[in-house]
């Protein structure tokens, strides 16, 4: 494949050869990579890439620091992903590993809708079964529009085809009425992806292919965490201090919420806000428990929707709306019992005291119970006038 895909993709399978060769034509290492003057443009790169997944809502930028088409531009951009991988590795968290694979993938998406007919090859690499029918346009001009959508300007290079099987597979982990299977011509075990106004069907299939991409990303990320040497680890210390340090300020400054003392919130609550803020896809129960909960006590609804910000298919128009609509319904919080059929409690017996209380049925009878013992109040007793 084209050197320039490999060092924009270079997470795919088909760049292992070429970064074997150009690290033995280079003599290129970890030591060289960490240290030398040589590749200073690949690690101020890949500290960028680190420092924009924590910052920016949107994932990685797409400019480069030099010219991809040319062999140290290329050298700089894939060894920069290998530099950054090592860092996020070496911090040793699980969720900041995700939350790097996401920001990756999200990159990975915004260029593949651009690629055209490069789009296809890197496709087949994560799908079984594919088509493209042509249309009547060789070339369409893209934009990125900041929501987590890639809208396309202009339409007729075609449309695509996925296997039912692949689609089924990749669309439930995506939120939004778009993606249900419902809404596509589904034809003989093939799904057609149609051009949409402001989303055509490359930008698409793009969206589709970034789970499988970033689940690929983060399995090689853990089990390069897993089998770090400790050495390499001491080499990244600084850099590693960077990332954990930037990332407590930003949770911080993002959990700063009016209304209700968070110290107060029921775990359920913490475990929703902290799971999206890490960019987990939180599913329907569990977003649907937050935004009630946060219109019961009250929280801005701004503030609510920005709750959202960081998950991994964030639209502000479309995230906007819904919270909107359950403010405006004035919807009751699930309870305890079905938080847990939903997996959105996590606590487990002996985690939480208040918990435990055989009374404890709801959210909100913790946050009552809460904010009576702050109060200096009794708390031993079954909370009144708490709603199930």
């Amino acid at each position: 494949m084209d050197p320039v895909l490999l060092a924009r993709y270079p997470f795919l399978p088909q760049a292992r050869p070429w970064f074997e060769e150009v690290a033995l034509g280079e003599g290129i290492d970890i030591e060289m990579l960490l240290s030398s003057p040589m590749m200073e443009s690949a690690r101020q790169r890949g500290k960028l890439r680190l420092v924009e997944m924590i910052t920016h809502k949107d994932g990685v930028d797409m400019q480069t620091f030099s010219d991809i088409h040319d062999p140290e531009g290329q050298i700089a951009e894939a060894f920069s992903f290998i530099f950054a991988r090592m860092v996020v590795c070496a911090a040793g968290d699980k969720v900041l590993i995700s939350r790097w694979s996401q920001a990756e993938a999200e990159l990975a998406a915004k260029r593949l809708c651009q690629e055209g007919q490069a789009l296809e090859d890197i496709a087949r690499t994560y799908v079984s079964r594919l088509e493209h029918q042509a249309g009547s346009q060789s070339a369409k001009d893209m934009t990125w529009d900041g929501t987590g959508d890639l809208r396309a300007l202009a339409h007729g290079r075609g449309v695509w085809r996925l296997g039912l099987a692949d689609y089924v597979e990749l669309c439930p982990r995506i939120t939004g009425a778009r993606w249900r299977l419902s809404n596509h011509d589904v034809e003989d075990g093939w799904v057609t992806l149609r051009d949409e106004r402001n989303y055509c069907s490359d930008a698409q299939l793009s969206r589709l292919l970034r789970e499988r991409i970033k689940d690929q990303i983060e399995q090689e990320a853990q089990h390069l965490m897993d089998s770090m040497q400790d050495e390499i680890i001491a080499g990244l210390e600084e850099y590693v201090a960077m990332l954990t340090g930037l990332s407590a300020s930003q949770n911080q400054q993002r959990m700063e919420l009016s209304m209700v003392d968070q110290a107060d919130w029921p775990p359920c609550m913490h475990k929703a806000v902290t799971d999206l803020d890490h960019g987990v896809n939180v599913n329907h129960s569990g977003r649907l428990f937050l935004a009630s909960f946060a219109a019961k006590i009250e929280l801005p609804q701004e503030e609510c929707t920005a709750m959202f910000r960081n998950a991994p298919d964030y639209n502000p128009e479309t995230t906007s709306y819904q919270v909107s609509q359950i403010y405006s319904v004035g919807y009751t919080p699930s309870g305890c019992e079905k938080l847990k059929l939903g997996a959105n409690c996590p606590v487990q017996p002996g985690d939480d005291r208040l918990c435990d209380q055989e009374w404890m049925t709801h959210p909100l009878k913790y946050l009552r119970a809460k904010q009576r013992r702050r109060g200096g109040s009794e708390s031993s007793g079954h909370p009144e006038n708490t709603e199930d």
